[in-house]
Formats: C-alpha cells, structure tokens, sequence
C-alpha cells in the first residue's frame, strides 16, 4: 500500500553490485587468488547476494558489511590469537537477531494480536516492527514515509527483512538510552556506524558500505540493549478500551539493572558477546592491528526456534546454512546449561516414614532466568526410586507431547515445599487480563498472577526497578526465594521436598533435573484456535518441530530412608564444610523449631542464640573454625557440629 513512497531504498543491479566489489577489491588491494573452487571475487560476490545489500538513506543492510566483515578467505582478518573465526557476519547470520523478521512465531503472534484486537492492527505492527525490523521501521520513519510501518510493507522491504542487521544495534545514538522502550532508541541521521574501537580508519568502509566508523564507548555497554528488551503493553479491553495500565512485558534490561551485576560492570555484552583477543577486526586495511573484539554470538535460550528454522530456512527465506545454525544451536545450549543455573540435592534427614531433600537453584544470569519472553519456562523434575529402581515418588517430568506432568489447567502456583506428585515446580510469569483470567494475548496483559522466575544476584524489591521487575506469587512467609538466611539478593530458591516412604527402610535414588522450554504446546494453544493463513502456516511447522526440552542441570544423590540407621547416627552435620559462604545448612535436623549458637574454638559464644530458619546457619564474617550448637526451641540436649569458613 505504500509502494508509491519506497524512494529511500536503492537495490543494485546485479551488474552495479559485481563493479562495486571490483572497484572495492582494487581500491583496497585484494588479489583474486583461488580460494578453494572460487576466487576471491567470486566468494564476495556470494556473499552480497546473500545477504541483502539496500541501502537507505539512514539505513543500510547487513550484505554492505561482508566484503570487510565476514570470513576472511586468506585466515588473516577476523580470527582470533588461537586461529578460530570470529567473523560477525558469519557468527551473526544464523541468530535469532539476524532472522527476527522472518521468524514465523513472531509473525503469527503479531496476527494473533490482531485477531484479539483489530481496532489496533496498525498501531501492533508499528510497535513489534520496531524491535523485529529496526532498519525498514526507522527507515520509513526517519523519511516521513507514514505513521505506520506495516507488515504488509514490511514484506516487501529489505531492509526490514534484514532483521536486527548490523545498522540496527550500530547506528544507535547514545541518548536517553536508559529511557528507551518498545524500540524507541535514537538513531543516527548521519550514516555512522558507531564502534567500540578509539581512531577508526574510515575510508574504506565509508566507500564499501557509505557509513562513517566512529567510536563511542556506549556500544559496549547494557544500555545499548535496553531499548529492545524493555517493552510494555498499554493494556486494553477485549473491544480495545484502554483499561489505564501499562504492563511490562519484557524488562530484562531492568532485571540487569535491579541486580549485583550493573555494579560489578558485568554488562549484556559480557556474556552475549564474549571477548576475543588477537582480532585484526576487518579484512581492510591491511596494517590494522590486532585488538579485543566481542564476537557476534548474540545468543539467547531459544534453541527451539533456531531448530524449527534451521528445518525450514529455504521456506523462510533464511540465508544461514546448517553449519551456521549448527554453531548457534550449540552456543544457545552451551548458555543455557553452563552458565545459566546451579542445581544443588541434599538429603536434609528421614523420621516418621518421611524422607527430606533439599533441591537449591542458583541463578547464574544477569537477569531473572528465563527472561525476556513470557512464554519461557523453567521447571524442576524431582524423582526418588528404591532399590529395585521402582518409583516412590516422582513431581514433574513430560508426557509424549512433552506437556508438563501434574501442571494445572490455568496456572500452577509457587512452591516452599512440596508433598504430592500433584505438585510440580515451575518458573515462569502468568498473565491475567482485566477480569483476572489467565491470558497469552499480550495487548490483555492486566495483572500478574505469577512471576517466581529466579531471580540475578542483588535482587531486592527495594530497587528503584522494582515496579517493572516485581515478583508475583510467592507467598512472604517462603523465605527460600531469593534469600539466604533471611537476607535478599541470592538469586536462589530452596524447594524442600517431603517425601512419604510407606515404611519402605532401604536405599534410594533421587534425581532432580532442571528443564527449559522457550515455546511450550499450552502457551500456544489459544492462538491456533484462529484460522489465519500466517497463524496456520507456523501451526504446521509448529506440530513437526522437535519439542525435546532443554535438559539444563541434573543432580544425582544415592541415599538412605531407614529410620534404625538415622537413629543410631543422629549427629548433625553442615554443609558445604568447609566453606567460603556466609551460610552453611544443617543436614540430619529432626522435625520442629530449633535455636542455634555459634562459638569459636576457644568456647566464646561469637554468635548469640537466634532462631534456625529453613536449616539455614549463619557464620561470622570472618574465617577460621567454629562449633554450632543445635537443640529444639522448646528445650533440650543441644547438638554440636564443626565446621570450617575460610
């Protein structure tokens, strides 16, 4: 509809194009040696049509950079000191970044939002093609071209289909930064291309790609970030009536900042663009030094939908082929399982035909885990199997469809402990609507029913971010969440559970596993009740995609239920001992309130008798041995355990 106004955008021929890499090629002084069955010339020609090359007149796209940027043919730009390639086209063009305008569920959610609340279709597009299509959506805007960036003429705009491209995180002016949302970020008017690399050489990329390289410290910090991954929705009425709430729908930006990892200056980057050291950053020109330089891995825990596009790329018009997407695949599951989450099991004590395990859950990221999308969930499996591995007890797990076992139909609550299979862990956020009903339409989003994600390190309800970032659903009288011995900010939760034994004395097993899901079937199901082309075709990739949840963490304790062993051994125990925490737990505690001391080696009372809360001990600040006396809080023989803080 707006085919009249696309005078911004200018797409080579392809005869414009190959002069244009053969003037840059003599300009710069590339050879067209053979590498392989092409020459050089023939890869970069490749590349450009690979890759879309429009150009704007603020905007440009990701195939203006990969004469420079991507895969060095003679192994001598973009590698790091260890030989490895650290392109960013080629670690870039398989994400979920590069591919955010073709993504099938984004487009189907986009449709469903508007089936929901059609009185809104243009204002919905404007807004998700603003993070989905940075450069066709500023693009249109920054030349006047109309008030709504639509998807009908995002399909038809190569610069938006170019997703989150170079230009689109690169461009952004280092203005109001912090109060950026739903992609309101500034952007440059000036062709510039900002980078974290002090006294650029411009002229070669200003006569490849017609941006200007400047430095700006800003591209390495989290604020870069925040503009796309703080978004809210004003909330509406099932006609579209405004309801007067604005509802965060992603603040991850925020969860940064309400924890201890905007202090310590451990930004976004740090961990999504890890460094590498070595790098002569472009193939031009030749004398470039080899410098720090963040690679491109730009990854997040949606491993689904890069599985669910990878098995489709040609249908969606992807350009990545199956080694690029084999290699975020495997950065995506590597972030997930090793450094997004602890999973700690201990066996705290048996009495009463009642066994007792701890299950501790450590929040590893700089933002709640999961994050960002609502429809990310975290649940834990906990099993526990006799000695003919025989089930005794089992909360969690799949069935075939790899539905969560024993989830509520509307919405499972939080748990301090739990006693029946019926009872199963899950992290994640629920949404209801103005009547209070659960809901996936997130123009609906009202109130919060739920958020026990887990929270970073720091956390504290007292931040000024907290009213974006809140915990819903969590009961106050559960201390475990996000506490440790009554204080915030561990980004941990302690699930206790209370498994009854039937008498049964011998050994057990017990498992606890900690599982992800980017896009679970029920999250879903409400928006393939529409019979819409674009909600039918991601239906069909939907249904024969590969639905195997993220195994993150698992945890294996082998141990004893017998009541006549725990009896003739009733000594406490603390653990971890020794230990460099500021808590210890006490394992062995027999059921009921109890009071604890702390004395040094010499027998002086260093810590005076308080109140033991959850098994948690709290120790001096400063190293060295000390004893714990233990004994009920009505009265009795007090217990004493050594333990070690170094």
């Amino acid at each position: 509809m707006f085919n009249n106004l696309r005078v911004n955008t200018v797409r080579p021929t392809a005869l414009t194009a190959i002069i244009i890499a053969i003037s840059a090629f003599v300009f710069m002084g590339f050879s067209p040696s053979a590498d392989g069955h092409h020459t050089q010339l023939e890869r970069l020609r490749f590349a450009v049509f690979d890759l879309s090359d429009a150009s704007g007149q603020f905007m440009g796209a990701s195939g203006l950079c990969v004469q420079c940027h991507d895969t060095d043919p003679n192994g001598v730009a973009l590698v790091d000191d260890a030989g490895n390639n650290v392109s960013p086209v080629n670690d870039w063009r398989a994400t979920i970044m590069a591919n955010s305008a073709k993504d099938p569920f984004w487009k189907a959610k986009v449709r469903h939002e508007i089936l929901e609340t059609p009185s809104l279709a243009n204002d919905i597009e404007n807004t998700c093609t603003a993070c989905h299509a940075p450069q066709g959506h500023n693009e249109f805007h920054m030349t006047g071209a109309g008030s709504h960036y639509t998807m009908d003429y995002l399909a038809d705009d190569d610069l938006g289909l170019d997703g989150v491209g170079c230009i689109g995180c690169h461009s952004i002016e280092n203005e109001n930064l912090t109060s950026s949302f739903n992609g309101t970020q500034p952007y440059s008017d000036q062709k510039i291309a900002y980078g974290g690399f002090t006294n650029p050489w411009g002229s070669p990329m200003i006569t490849t790609s017609g941006f200007a390289p400047v430095f700006s410290a800003h591209v390495r910090t989290s604020e870069l970030c925040a503009g796309c991954h703080s978004l809210f929705v004003n909330s509406v009425e099932a006609d579209g009536t405004p309801t007067g709430i604005t509802f965060f729908e992603q603040a991850t930006y925020h969860e940064w900042l309400n924890s201890d990892y905007d202090e310590e200056g451990t930004e976004c980057q740090t961990c999504h663009m890890p460094q590498a050291n070595g790098v002569k950053v472009s193939s031009q020109p030749t004398w470039l030094q080899p410098r720090s330089f963040g690679k491109h891995y730009l990854v997040g825990g949606n491993s689904f939908m890069l599985k669910l596009m990878k098995e489709n790329a040609e249908a969606l018009g992807i350009s990545a082929n199956d080694d690029h997407f084999d290699a975020v695949i495997a950065r995506t599951e590597d972030l997930l399982q090793n450094q997004s989450l602890e999973l700690a099991l201990e066996h705290i004590q048996t009495a009463n035909d009642t066994a007792v395990f701890s299950v501790l859950l450590t929040n590893l990221a700089g933002h709640k885990f999961p994050s960002g999308y609502p429809s990310r969930v975290l649940t834990v499996e906990f099993e526990v199997r006799d000695a003919n591995d025989e089930v005794i007890f089992i909360s969690g797990g799949f069935d075939g469809d790899f539905n969560i076992v024993g989830r509520d139909t509307d919405w499972e609550p939080h748990y301090d402990v739990i006693r029946a299979s019926e009872e199963v862990q899950i992290y994640e956020m629920v949404v209801a609507d103005s009547e209070g009903n659960p809901t996936q339409v997130l123009e609906r989003a009202h109130t919060l029913l739920k958020d026990n994600r887990l929270t970073p390190r720091g956390f504290t309800t007292a931040h000024s971010a907290y009213d974006t970032t809140r915990i819903a659903g969590v009961d106050e009288t559960d201390l475990n969440f996000n506490r440790l011995d009554g204080v915030e900010g561990s980004g941990t939760d302690r699930i206790e559970y209370r498994v009854f034994t039937n008498g049964y004395e011998g050994d057990v097993t017990v498992v606890a596993r900690a599982w992800y899901q980017s896009i679970p079937k029920a999250w879903v199901a409400d928006m393939f009740t529409w019979d819409d082309p674009e909600i039918n075709s991601f239906e069909t990739l939907f249904n024969t995609a590969d639905h195997t949840p993220v195994l993150v963490k698992e945890a294996l304790l082998q141990s004893t239920t017998d009541i006549r062993e725990a009896q003739k051994q009733p000594t406490l125990t603390l653990f971890p001992n020794p230990t460099a925490q500021s808590v210890v737990f006490v394992k062995n505690l027999p059921l009921g309130a109890h009071v604890y001391r702390v004395y040094d080696l010499k027998g002086r009372e260093v810590m005076s008798e308080r109140q033991l809360i959850n098994g948690a001990v709290e120790l001096p600040q400063t190293a060295g041995s000390y004893v714990v006396a233990i004994r009920a809080q009505t009265g009795g023989n007090w217990q004493m355990a050594r333990v070690v803080r170094y």
